[in-house]
């Protein structure tokens, strides 16, 4: 039988760690790229609700509602996709692009605000 010499496991230690260190890097990137997902996700939808209430607000004044609800998006960092409207109610479709890993994604969220029905 023959004992093996520690030099055969010199720098073992040394990969181990540079595993280690890889993998809590990438865990670290990918819950990152989550959290930004997240993040660009509510505020798109943000941006949404409160662009249709801008929109229905502007439409019981007897304003454009659309001019309104795109200022608002815009202010909030989305941009406008789509604006209907049907007398007081408003429909509001807003956009933002966010980067996260491997690229950029559109994100896209839709509101809808009017007057509460009585009755």
């Amino acid at each position: 039988m023959t004992l093996r010499s520690t030099r055969d496991q010199d720098g073992s230690g040394t990969v181990l760690a540079l595993t280690v260190i890889i993998l809590l890097v990438t865990v670290g990137l990918v819950a990152t790229s989550a959290t930004g997902a997240v993040v660009a996700q509510r505020r798109v939808q943000t941006a949404a609700d409160l662009a249709a209430l801008a929109g229905a607000r502007a439409a019981q004044q007897g304003r454009d509602p659309c001019p309104a609800a795109a200022a608002i998006a815009r202010r909030n960092g989305a941009t406008t996709a789509t604006c209907s409207s049907d007398g007081s109610d408003v429909l509001v479709t807003t956009t933002v692009t966010a980067r996260l890993l491997p690229g950029t994604r559109t994100l896209q969220a839709r509101a809808r605000a009017g007057p509460a029905a009585v009755g």
